[in-house]
C-alpha cells in the first residue's frame, strides 16, 4: 500500500488530468507524456504506485493506462464537474481496503488529525518520517473527507463516512415495489416475501427484486 508522494489534493487532481489529457483513457501513455500534460514533472512519476494502488491507474509494461473509473473521474475532473468527480472518488476510495480499515477505526471514536495519521500510516505502510509521506498522508484524509469516504467535523474531528448507509438510501429511493395477494396468503409466506423484499434493498449490487411464492407475487414498477 501507499499514499501520495509530497502533494497537496489538488496537485493531485491535475496529475489525475495530466493522465487524461495525455490520452490514458485510451490506451497506455508514457509518464513524461502525462507529466507535460499535468505540468508537474517530477511529481507526475512519483504518484504511479498510489494511483495504481487505488485503481485509477493499470500498468501496461513501462507505460500506464487510466482504468475505466479511473477515466470517468478523470473526466469530471477535467470538466469542473466536482459533483460528479466527488461521486466517481467516492466509488473509487470507498472499495480500498485501507479506507475501509480507517473506518473501522474511527467507529470506535472520533480523533483528531495528529492521532489519526498514525492509523493512516499503519494501514497504507507510510513512513511518517519520511517528509513527503508525511505529507501523503495528510492528503490522503483531505481526499477522503472530500469524497465522503471519512467526515470531519469543524473542530477537526475525524468520523467514519456513511457508505453503507448511502449506497442503501440510494436503493430505497429508486426502488417501488409492488405486491399482489390473494386472499388465503399464508402469514409465514408474507413474512418471507418481507424478508425477501428486504435483502434486496440492502442488497448493494443490484436495487432489483424477483420473488415469486404460492399465492403472492413482488415486481419491480
Amino acid at each position: 500500500m501507499t499514499v501520495p508522494k509530497g502533494i497537496a489534493r489538488d496537485t493531485l487532481f491535475a496529475i489525475i488530468v495530466g493522465w487524461y489529457r495525455a490520452g490514458g483513457d485510451d490506451q497506455p501513455v508514457n509518464t513524461a507524456a502525462a507529466a507535460e500534460q499535468a505540468g508537474y514533472s517530477d511529481a507526475t512519476s512519483r504518484q504511479t504506485a498510489f494511483l495504481e494502488a487505488v485503481g485509477i491507474l493499470d500498468a501496461e509494461g513501462q507505460d500506464h493506462q487510466l482504468t475505466s473509473r479511473g477515466a470517468a473521474f478523470a473526466a469530471a475532473l477535467a470538466s469542473d464537474d466536482e459533483p460528479e468527480a466527488k461521486s466517481r472518488a467516492y466509488t473509487i476510495l470507498s472499495a480500498w481496503p485501507p479506507s475501509s480499515r480507517l473506518r473501522d477505526i474511527l467507529r470506535g471514536g472520533a480523533m483528531p488529525e495528529d492521532d489519526l495519521l498514525a492509523r493512516v500510516a499503519d494501514v497504507t505502510g507510510a513512513d511518517l518520517d519520511t517528509s513527503r509521506e508525511r505529507i501523503g498522508c495528510r492528503t490522503l484524509l483531505d481526499v477522503l473527507v472530500w469524497a465522503g469516504v471519512l467526515d470531519r467535523t469543524d473542530d477537526g474531528l475525524y468520523l467514519p463516512g456513511e457508505v453503507e448507509t448511502r449506497s442503501v438510501e440510494r436503493e430505497r429511493a429508486a426502488l417501488t415495489v409492488g405486491l399482489e395477494l390473494s386472499v388465503d396468503v399464508d402469514p409465514d409466506d408474507v413474512e418471507a416475501l418481507v424478508r425477501a423484499v428486504q435483502s434486496g434493498l440492502e442488497d448493494e449490487e443490484s436495487p432489483s427484486i424477483a420473488a415469486e411464492l404460492e399465492g403472492l407475487s413482488v415486481r419491480e414498477d
